[in-house]
């Protein structure tokens, strides 16, 4: 990779600061991302995504649901609809009337699933509502593997013919809430990392990834749906009480997020980054030759893929939740993996910083002994360290099935570009709308991944390009600060 040279520091800071002041829009009221009545049929009534189904099979719409028509799912039935847009990983509400059609008893099975968009786990399993055996479960998975997870016993089995409301609400600064018939039945009230790229939503029994949608196997049970819903916030009880009669929630915010969240994401609630302090900056990205975890290959933690972790997943784990009765096997990970990560520097290269995301704690050594240690409760650090050249890092894991998602390897200097290579500057501006048709891909990925008081974008047209009036932002609404940083990048 080419080295890259950064903006004047003071221009910078300007850029962070808009960067900082990202969500925004935390006292927004809730919003119905998602809804699905069945009443003409199986497109979404509405859907900030995509609203027709991408999996149908074996499902069909039956009258007698429990307001207007409903979905009969068959026991190997299939019904999923695209995940972005439509749902979000940071907080959320999903709401839906079920009934069993026939008996339940103590085998447990899978209600209603979200899968990643990509994982290292094998069934890709984001969020999962199940019948237990005894009630309900439901769970959302931490970016850091460990699930928030709540159960609730049934005083008695549900009728076949009866309708029963179910609501699951998440959130990184809440934990997750869990109701049944309207009233609160269970909660985890904790913090966690859910923030991930989701795929798909719906009905299947045994996998809901990119490369398959199905119900097989052990893993056949149908059941009954009517009006699904998926809210961006977590409804709080009133809100769910008034979906449970068929009642609009509240106009009024509900559970309002907090900032902390975001910050603790993108590592700023401890030690930020180090600061770029000379008045020219070159950052080379160093790929690393070989990534291994004891003779195995282990590219997951440096696939540029959030998502895949380093180590694979555990099924029978000690980290919070994962321990299921349904038992996947584990594809993909060394009973004595996760302990050590070992990464080679190619030779040639220099490195001397290095990035993590993940949960993971411990030491990284390099040919000289420790560079750092990494403590408990970061999910993404950036450590600056004496450079060395080529030769091995080691990264020693605290606690072996604490994943880091990614590990990114840099040499940061204050040396200018190299002699006789193109220039090209570019200008940000917060205040243009970046509407070329060539990135409505990109634009589209970011409304659909990102809750929107959380995304943000802007054009960096090259300097004496165009950015007209036309293209402009209406800027009346937007803080002082935000304006004045604004004009400054404008102006160079």
């Amino acid at each position: 990779m080419n080295p890259k040279t950064c903006l004047r520091p003071s221009l910078l800071a300007c850029a962070l600061g808009m960067l900082l002041q990202a969500p925004t829009a935390w006292a927004a009221p809730a919003q119905l991302l998602f809804q699905v009545s069945a009443d003409e049929g199986f497109v979404a009534d509405r859907a900030a995504g995509d609203a027709t189904p991408n999996f149908q099979d074996k499902v069909k719409i039956v009258a007698d649901g429990a307001r207007g028509s409903a979905i009969e799912w068959a026991d190997d039935g299939v019904l999923s609809w695209n995940a972005p847009g439509n749902i979000h990983a940071q907080r959320g509400t999903l709401s839906f009337f079920w009934r069993s059609r026939y008996a339940v008893g103590e085998a447990p099975f899978v209600i209603f699933r979200v899968g990643y968009a990509d994982h290292s786990s094998w069934d890709m399993a984001w969020l999962r509502i199940d019948w237990n055996g005894h009630g309900f479960d439901a769970f959302v998975t931490d970016a850091n593997l460990a699930r928030t997870r709540v159960s609730f016993k049934l005083d008695k089995n549900p009728s076949p013919q009866q309708w029963q409301h179910i609501a699951f609400g998440w959130d990184e600064d809440h934990g997750v809430k869990l109701f049944v018939d309207g009233k609160e039945v269970a909660r985890a009230q904790t913090t966690g990392d859910y923030d991930a790229a989701l795929d798909q939503l719906g009905l299947a029994g045994r996998v809901m990834a990119p490369y398959q949608v199905q119900s097989r196997y052990n893993f056949l049970r149908g059941s009954d749906f009517d009006e699904i819903r998926v809210y961006d916030r977590l409804l709080d009880g009133e809100a769910v009480a008034a979906l449970a009669r068929h009642a609009e929630p509240p106009v009024a915010p509900t559970v309002a997020p907090s900032q902390r969240s975001w910050w603790h994401r993108h590592g700023w609630e401890g030690a930020p980054p180090p600061a770029l302090a000379a008045s020219t900056t070159t950052i080379r990205k160093v790929e690393f030759a070989d990534v291994k975890d004891l003779k195995q290959w282990m590219w997951k933690g440096t696939d540029g893929i959030a998502e895949t972790t380093w180590p694979g997943v555990y099924n029978r784990s000690r980290l919070a939740g994962r321990d299921d009765y349904f038992q996947l096997p584990d594809w993909n990970t060394y009973v004595e993996g996760g302990q050590q990560l070992d990464l080679t520097v190619p030779d040639g290269e220099t490195i001397n910083r290095v990035e993590i995301r993940g949960a993971a704690f411990g030491t990284l050594a390099g040919t000289a002994g420790t560079l750092f240690t990494r403590p408990q409760g970061v999910v993404r650090s950036v450590d600056s360290f004496a450079a060395q050249r080529g030769g091995q890092l080691h990264f020693r894991n605290t606690e072996q099935e604490t994943p880091i998602q990614e590990i990114w390897g840099y040499h940061v200097s204050d040396a200018a570009e190299p002699a006789g290579t193109v220039k090209q500057r570019y200008l940000i501006d917060s205040s243009v709308l970046p509407d070329y048709t060539n990135i409505a891909a990109l634009r589209a990925y970011i409304d659909g991944r990102y809750p929107q008081a959380e995304r943000s974008t802007g054009d960096g047209a090259a300097q004496g390009g165009r950015g007209t009036q036309a293209r402009r932002r209406h800027l009346a609404g937007r803080s002082a600060a935000d304006r004045a940083c604004a004009d400054s990048l404008r102006r160079g």
